[in-house]
């Protein structure tokens, strides 16, 4: 029997909450599988609280942060409170923890480290576990650990990074895009460092965070891409997964203007203003760019994409809508309507 596609959804938590409980409530009947909460103390409401009440307000759901970081919640803060939320949705709960981007870029800090994460996820592991650890000179335990099984994540984009979730956590959050080259390689990291901890690819939980946005035709929604597509490709981290991607982009000039969006130009506030300040790329780089990031187009060009990652095992999406100021409804109904029906009718849900 096929292994069904799981499909988890991206919640900033930008609306009010009576909003966003509306919201996940609408994610859950839409037939998802999980919903990820967006963890950055200046852009979105309290992450953990937001999880607390969608675990009352869901049956079936996987909830998790989408993801906390070890700077802004220290080790045990992240620990005791993953474990409080889990009480209140047995089973449903997962915790990801990643570098805090915009957690730090929004206060003036900068990520943490590889070593910092390690030293975090470790921990965190070990105090659900119901262990003692060791904070410095002293020794403590997490008093109420309930023994039960929380799977302890680690995001990763970069392929060191990659490697180290292979090593030390239950799983990983890939943010790398998505298409045949990416995915083989960073298959590829996470495996080499499984083994470093004589672990191998199917004792890890791999869930391909996937940039998304549907619309009635490719050119609208790569148009809508745009801020998220140029961000990754051209202006951050996504450039090292380009030559596995297949892409050779030309030198392009970046305006100051594209620096001036706040807090930057994938989480921009005012969505329309960031598409302005990509006009400096060309919309052929922008469609490649696309194309290689995620799940960018119709609605059934999106359920056609994800059946054709499947063959190389792809069965566990997290998907991350463009904006972070506006909700994910157009996702839902999409998914809803048309990628879940077709997915069903293919054996894949």
């Amino acid at each position: 029997m096929t292994e069904p596609v799981r499909v988890h959804l991206r919640v900033p938590g930008t609306a009010p909450m009576p909003e966003l409980m509306t919201l996940i409530q609408s994610i859950e009947a839409a037939g998802f599988d999980g919903a990820g909460i967006l963890d950055s103390q200046m852009l979105s409401r309290d992450a953990f609280l937001i999880l607390g009440q969608a675990a009352t307000c869901t049956s079936r759901l996987a909830l998790f942060p989408a993801v906390t970081n070890p700077f802004t919640r220290h080790a045990s803060v992240l620990a005791g409170v993953i474990q409080t939320v889990e009480e209140l949705a047995p089973g449903r709960v997962k915790c990801v923890i990643g570098t805090g981007y915009t957690s730090a870029s929004t206060i003036g800090r900068k990520p943490a480290t590889l070593a910092e994460m390690r030293a975090c996820i470790t921990t965190v592991k070990a105090l659900l576990a119901g262990e003692t650890v060791d904070f410095g000179a002293t020794r403590g335990r997490l008093g109420y650990a309930s023994g039960r099984r929380i799977p302890v994540l680690m995001a990763a984009s970069g392929p060191k990074a990659i490697e180290v979730a292979g090593e030390i956590a239950d799983g990983a959050l890939l943010l790398v895009g998505f298409n045949r080259g990416i995915v083989e390689t960073a298959l590829a990291h996470l495996e080499r460092g499984a083994r470093r901890a004589g672990r191998r690819l199917e004792d890890l939980e791999i869930i391909w965070a996937v940039r998304t946005g549907t619309a009635a035709t490719t050119e609208e929604a790569r148009r809508a891409a745009r801020p998220t597509a140029v961000h990754w490709g051209i202006l951050r981290w996504g450039g090292q997964w380009l030559g596995p991607a297949g892409l050779r982009l030309p030198a392009i000039e970046i305006p100051d203007t594209v620096w001036k969006i706040y807090p930057d130009l994938s989480h921009a506030h005012d969505w329309e203003a960031a598409i302005a300040a990509t006009s400096f790329v060309p919309d052929e780089i922008v469609a490649q760019l696309c194309d290689a990031l995620g799940l960018i187009g119709t609605p059934d060009d999106c359920a056609g994409r994800i059946a054709e990652m499947t063959k190389l095992g792809v069965r566990n999406l997290y998907l991350m809508p463009f904006q972070t100021f506006v909700g994910p409804e157009q996702e839902v109904r999409a998914f809803r309507d048309v990628v879940f029906p077709r997915l069903r009718a293919a054996g894949l849900r």
